[in-house]
């Protein structure tokens, strides 16, 4: 278990860049209930896990035995909650993300399980909500936009990258999903935890074909996301030097 008493943490979960995986991590840190969402004591899971008014109007005495929070949700949360909290995230390669999220449709999807990687990228829901600039979206909400789930619709524009970098230079510890085992390795020493052998989770093995096309219609599409990615990379480079000159 984790040696961090009166310490609260809030990993931001972004979808499809190894957060699954992480997650299960630090459920296994952490006494029995005291990470949200938690099945039993929030029974409504769904919603516990994106839903940004279901987090925030949790009642002050769940707040209070929440020792970790995780889930699908935008940063300017962290700055809402009750308690404030060591914030933790991993952002990924947005051409590698967006192919691997497309991957995660035909793979469990029904409408999408006979479309090709590239129908699956035009889908005029799925499109705005889980892939167009996606992490930087995730950066870049703010109190303003009434914001009900990280799925919320957003046109990125510069102003909204800038929004997006500042808040991610907030974030207490950043990870990039290729650079995985460095950001593991601060947690496990900054903070006792452990990381034993668990499964991968939603990790495929199918070799569904992606050309060189659809990766440059990717990366044009989410230009910011490619920007703040660069950005992610040096401030996780930042924090990786910082602890290794402190160790």
């Amino acid at each position: 278990m984790a040696d961090t008493p009166g310490q609260r943490f809030f990993f931001l979960h972004i979808m499809k860049t190894g957060g699954a995986s992480l997650r299960q991590h630090v459920y296994a840190n952490f006494p029995a209930g005291a990470v949200y969402p938690h099945k039993k004591l929030d029974p409504d899971m769904h919603a516990a896990n994106y839903d940004v008014a279901y987090l925030l109007g949790l009642p002050a005495e769940r707040h209070a035995t929440i020792q970790a929070y995780t889930g699908h949700f935008p940063f300017v949360v962290t700055e809402l909650l009750p308690y404030d909290t060591f914030t933790f995230t991993i952002l990924r390669e947005p051409v590698a993300r967006t192919i691997s999220y497309l991957k995660h449709c035909k793979r469990y999807h029904e409408q999408h399980r006979e479309l090709s990687l590239e129908q699956i990228y035009e889908d005029e829901f799925f499109y705005p909500c889980f892939i167009e600039n996606h992490q930087t979206k995730n950066f870049a909400m703010t109190t303003d936009d009434r914001m009900q789930s990280y799925m919320d619709p957003m046109d990125v524009d510069d102003r909204r990258l800038q929004i997006a970098k500042a808040n991610l230079a907030k974030v207490d510890l950043v990870g990039v999903n290729d650079r995985y085992d460095e950001f593991v390795a601060q947690l496990r020493a900054r903070f006792g935890w452990t990381f034993d052998d668990l499964p991968d989770k939603r990790v495929g093995t199918e070799r569904w074909e992606v050309d060189d096309a659809l990766r440059r219609r990717i990366a044009r599409d989410n230009a910011a996301d490619v920007e703040l990615y660069e950005y992610a990379r040096r401030v996780a480079g930042e924090h990786t030097r910082a602890w290794a000159a402190g160790s």
